[in-house]
């Protein structure tokens, strides 16, 4: 009878155990990425992207529009606080300036602005943000120093872009005027060869 009641319990057990695993992983899954960060992380701002890149974090966080991003798992996520509940988002539901450059290129103009900010963060002159503890004061925002100079900096990439437009349209007219000068030349010829005969 003990044999029998024992049996009984153990296949009892094996049924339940199932069912509370599923239960925890279940709890587990749903929702949000369990995202933990002790403190506010510090956002970039590389002035290709023109969003807000998190460094010091082990996520792909990003801050845009008063909006926190996260792409954890091939998913992307969005929330109002940076330690708040993460709500899943569609790709195409993301911001545009999101969606411009594919994850590399991103973590490319982050880690080269990381190397900057991190050389002499005291003295960095690009735009950064840290959110307090509550997620809504911005401490970070340019100046009016900085604004001149993101401004001048603009304005200078304006030109050198202008120049390079202008120095690649000059060339190829000088290679159409080239070949205008070839073909000129080997009619010429063949108008010798025929007179000379």
């Amino acid at each position: 009878m003990r044999k029998l009641l024992a049996a009984a319990a153990a296949v009892a057990l094996l049924q339940a155990a199932p069912a509370a695993w599923a239960g925890i992983s279940f709890n587990i899954n749903v929702g949000g990425p369990p995202v933990v960060i002790a403190q506010p992380p510090d956002f970039l701002y590389p002035a290709e992207l023109g969003f807000g890149v998190a460094v010091g974090v082990p996520y792909d966080m990003f801050y845009l529009s008063g909006i926190y991003f996260i792409n954890r798992g091939g998913g992307w996520y969005r929330t109002s606080y940076y330690g708040g509940d993460w709500v899943r988002v569609r790709y195409r539901e993301l911001p545009p300036e999101l969606r411009r450059y594919k994850m590399g290129r991103i973590h490319e103009f982050r880690d080269r602005e990381y190397r900057v900010y991190s050389r002499d963060r005291d003295h960095y002159q690009g735009r950064y943000y840290r959110p307090d503890r509550d997620g809504r004061r911005d401490m970070g925002q340019p100046g009016r120093e900085q604004r001149r100079d993101m401004k001048e900096e603009r304005r200078d990439m304006k030109e050198e872009r202008r120049d390079q437009r202008r120095d690649v349209k000059e060339e190829r007219r000088e290679q159409r005027r080239d070949v205008k000068e070839e073909r000129r030349e080997q009619k010429d010829e063949r108008r010798d060869e025929r007179g000379g005969r």
